[in-house]
């Protein structure tokens, strides 16, 4: 089986509009990841000739999706580009790790990686618990629904049916969303923490904040891949440089 690490950049410099700031923050992501002596070697799915010469630029090899470097709407769709993007992974993959920018390794990648993850349901994200309230449709813990930053799939077919999912929610503005109704259609409705953990949860990535279980479960991941703020990768960049 094909297996590979893939990540994605679309969008344009406009950091006077709110939803288009994450371009140029993303610019300061790659650049740590180019500073990382534990990076994988990575797919690079492009939208727009643009965002990929600078990637060119920086010796970072890309696949473009589509000439444009915004497809769907910034202030409502924004983060279907990211969907088409592991859409295009699981045509280039058999087995596969999306990393958001923002997400990276922190020590080396261990030799049961794929195994493990092969071991839980075909597509797994972190559950993360946010302030405000997001799966307003549930009864309980509206708060917790999966992070996007880490995501793992082996199973083709489930981009498009994540296409299909975002179709049928009326195009929502959270990929997030999203993924945490697709995993309660395979669960029969929302099931609780346990069950995601034992099924969704992946091991390898943790998150800086929004953790949904006690520290003595979080102990008993492999913390590799980490999910940081700005303020924190300002830090990183700034030791790395030295």
């Amino acid at each position: 089986m094909k297996k590979g690490f893939v990540r994605v950049l679309w969008g344009v410099y406009d950091d006077n509009r709110r939803m288009f700031r994450r371009r140029s923050k993303m610019d300061k992501d790659i650049e740590l990841s180019k500073l990382n002596k534990y990076e994988p070697e990575y797919t690079t799915f492009v939208f727009g000739k643009e965002n990929q010469k600078v990637l060119n630029d920086k010796g970072i090899k890309s696949i473009l999706i589509d000439d444009r470097p915004i497809v769907w709407d910034m202030e409502t769709q924004q983060f279907r580009h990211k969907i088409e993007a592991l859409k295009a992974g699981m045509e280039e993959f058999d087995e596969m790790v999306f990393l958001d920018w923002d997400c990276q390794p922190f020590k080396p990648i261990p030799d049961d990686f794929w195994d493990v993850l092969s071991k839980k349901d075909s597509l797994q994200a972190v559950l993360r618990m946010y302030r405000r309230r997001k799966a307003l449709w549930r009864k309980k813990d509206q708060r917790k629904i999966p992070c996007a930053s880490f995501i793992y799939c082996n199973d083709k077919q489930v981009p498009n049916k994540l296409i299909e999912k975002w179709e049928e929610l009326n195009c929502p503005w959270s990929e997030e969303v999203v993924i945490c109704r697709y995993f309660e259609d395979i669960m029969g409705g929302w099931k609780g923490v346990h069950e995601y953990w034992d099924r969704f949860e992946p091991d390898f990535f943790v998150l800086e904040e929004g953790w949904v279980y006690d520290k003595e479960k979080l102990a008993t991941k492999n913390h590799c891949f980490r999910h940081y703020n700005e303020s924190a990768r300002n830090r990183m960049l700034r030791r790395k440089k030295k």
